[in-house]
Formats: C-alpha cells, structure tokens, sequence
C-alpha cells in the first residue's frame, strides 16, 4: 500500500530522468508520412522497458497488412512494442500511445529534432502529440513500483501510424488480440489533452476522394470535350449546400472545442488538368467529412453518393468514389470506473477536473469498438492546442501532473492506494 503523498515524491524525483527521457525521444524523426524511423523508435522504447523490468515484445506488422493500408509504404517497416511488468493478481491496467508524429513543416523558429528546454516548456516535433503522453505513463509506473504499488500488470503499448489512421498501429493489436478483454481491465490512452481533463471519446470521420470524368479536347476547340472540372464544380456546389445541413446536425455531448460540437465536411485537395490548353478529362477531390458522435458511417457514405447521382443526373459525368479511411464515433460513459477514477486524482489538482470529447478521430475506437473495452479513456499531459503546429511544446509541470495522476490512479485502480 501507498500514499498518494508517497506516490508524488517518487514521481518527483524521477522528474530530471523523465524530462532527458522525453528529450531525447523527441529527437527521433518518426514522420509520418511517410513512416519515418520506426524501428529506430520501437528500439529506443523497447531498451528503456526492459531497463524498467517489462517482458517486452516487438511485432512487426506484416508487408500484406502495410499493403492492405498504405499502399506504396511497405518499404518503410513498421513496427509496434508492448510490455508488461507485474502479474502477481489484480487487474490489467494498459496505458497506450502513438509513436509517429505529422511533418514538422516550416516556420519553426527551432530544430524541431533538438528538443530544447525553455521557461519551462520542451519544445519540439510530438511534444505535446504525444511523445509526452508516453513519457509520463512509463515514470508513473516506475514511480509506483518504486514504492510497491503494483498489484496486478501493467501493461504500456506503444504504436504506429496513428496520425494516418492507425490500422497498422493499435488496430493491428488489436486485431492481434494483444488487446482484448481477456488481458485488459482498463486502458487509459494518452494522447493530448492537457492534466485536467479527461476525454470520453471522439467524433468520426469519412475521409475520401472523389473522381469526376470527361473527354480531353483542346482549349480552342473546347466544344469537342467534357470538361471534368466543371462537373466537380457543379459536385462542390452540392457539397456546399449539404455543408450547411451538416451544421444543423449537433451534439449536446462535451465536444471541445464548443465550434466542434456540429458534423462538417470539407474540400481539402484538388487536382485537375494537364496544360493550360487541354480540357481535361479528370478532376480529382478529396474531402474530410466529420461525423457528430450520434451519426455513423453507413449514412454519411449514402449521403455522399447521392450527392454524387445528382451531380451525375445534372452534368451527364461519370462519377468515381474512392474511400480512404474512416473511423466510426466513439464515447464510454462518464460513470465508468477507470473515468470517475482519474477524474477524483486529477481533482487534486484541479477545482473542477473536465470532461471532453475529441474534435478529432483518435486509437481509442480500436479499444472500445473493435476490442469491446468500454474501461477507456483518453488522458495525457500534451496540449491539443500545440498538436501539429510549428514550435509545438509541451509544459513540463503539465508531464510530472499527468504522472501523478496516473500513477495515483492506477494504484486506486489496484486496491494498493492507502487512504
């Protein structure tokens, strides 16, 4: 048994090793696309689990499963690692993060691969998304074991390909049954949503392209062509009009921000066209579509094709749908043990601790919808406001708070928490 004022001083004092750990993390380029440094990054956490005392385990993922995914990535490996430490009783308590981070891009006013310490804050690219997460649920399981606070497993994963929508990451666990509810009582993702705050869940999205054809012809002689641009135009038209519709659809659940509370959908690449002087006979579009946690997939595919039937009923085009990825919405119940768990240990810290749901689509649904684990939440001590921008930081009181509270709580989730 131990204190939760126990519990803190041996985070405390595993707060300079946490914060080297963290920064040299943080320069390893794991960009994804196109799936940078993989290895490198499963064999640098696979080293420090087994420093820790985990049964560790690297799985590759399979060329054929990268394929099915990622067509034309499959010579980048990619891999996933896991270990448990523990198992004497108790339950399973499993904290699981993403490795990868997007590209750092320009404008950065530092290396975003030389993480430096500034007033507090760590910069560099995946600090707060979410490298810190990681961070902070490795040294709170040190810091509990240091004070024998461990009575059952725990189990930490760390993932690929989250920010290109996880399938050969979580989801190849998953699939895998290294996740199931035969080995996990509780899973507590930890991606960024600051110390405070727990997140129950996320909305959905439908990302996918969109294909308008016509006849090439020349531009002076435009009249023997179907110009494939001017049926997307008339397809964007629609999708404007159905844009607004969207907007009417809300939820009352805690979606942060409050703008995100509405289903949307946007247009974010376009391609067309050969020469300045050639119809052309293609116009390729792709669109991010987000669904509000009370819509499902199924509807939003139909919606979508009869958007594209009437586009083809006014223009005579041929229309082509190609569907890139898509992720159903996901929310467990506010009353759920490991929930009202961390919501009573990060109240020691905050007057009054939050819950939210993601603007965005997350790894969580692997876990609740997939692998059936209701007992799922998401906390990490990143910032979702610096998740994918230039200069992006993460505070470092915000990492030692987020390992406190997951190391108090996982002891509460034990039975090995005094008082």
């Amino acid at each position: 048994m131990a204190t939760r004022e126990e519990i803190a001083a041996a985070v405390a004092d595993r707060e300079a090793e946490m914060v080297e750990f963290l920064r040299e993390f943080v320069g390893i380029d794991a960009e994804n696309p196109p799936g940078r440094r993989y290895v490198d990054s499963v064999e640098f956490l696979a080293d420090a689990m087994d420093g820790f005392g985990y049964d560790v385990e690297r799985v590759a993922v399979p060329d054929g499963a990268v394929a099915e995914h990622y067509p034309g990535r499959t010579d980048h490996d990619r891999e996933n690692v896991l270990g448990r430490r523990g198992g004497e009783g108790g339950p399973d308590v499993h904290f699981t993060g993403h490795f990868d981070v997007v590209p750092a891009g320009e404008d950065w006013t530092r290396d975003p691969y030389d993480p430096v310490v500034e007033d507090g804050r760590l910069y560099g690219r995946g600090s707060s998304d979410m490298k810190s997460g990681i961070a902070a649920s490795l040294f709170a399981a040190e810091a509990l074991a240091a004070v024998d606070g461990i009575e059952g497993t725990v189990t930490q994963s760390m993932t690929c390909d989250e920010e290109t929508g996880g399938f050969t990451g979580l989801g190849y666990l998953v699939e895998e049954g290294y996740v199931a509810r035969e080995n996990t009582d509780y899973c507590v993702y930890t991606e960024c949503f600051d110390s405070s705050r727990i997140c129950l869940g996320h909305r959905g999205v439908l990302k996918f392209r969109v294909v308008t054809h016509g006849t090439q012809a020349h531009g002076c002689m435009a009249h023997d062509g179907e110009n494939a641009v001017m049926a997307m135009n008339d397809f964007l038209a629609r999708i404007g009009e159905y844009r607004e519709d969207l907007h009417d659809r809300t939820t009352d659940l805690p979606v942060t921000p409050e703008e995100s509370k509405r289903a949307d959908i946007s247009a974010t690449m376009i391609d067309a066209g050969y020469s300045e002087n050639v119809v052309p006979d293609r116009c390729t579009a792709t669109f991010y579509r987000v669904l509000v946690p009370e819509e499902d997939v199924a509807d939003a595919r139909r919606e979508v094709r009869e958007l594209m039937a009437a586009c083809t009923g006014a223009t005579g085009a041929e229309i082509e749908y190609e569907e890139i990825m898509f992720a159903e919405p996901t929310a467990v119940p506010e009353d759920c043990r490991v929930a009202r768990t961390y919501l009573d240990h990060i109240g020691a810290f905050y007057d009054d601790p939050g819950v939210v749901l993601s603007p965005g689509s997350d790894d969580q649904r692997f876990v609740v919808n997939d692998a059936g684990i209701e007992e799922c939440i998401v906390y990490g001590p990143g910032l979702l406001d610096q998740a994918h921008v230039a200069d992006e930081y993460v505070p470092l009181e915000e990492v030692t708070t987020a390992a406190t509270v997951m190391a108090t709580a996982t002891a509460d989730l034990m039975g090995t928490l005094e008082g």
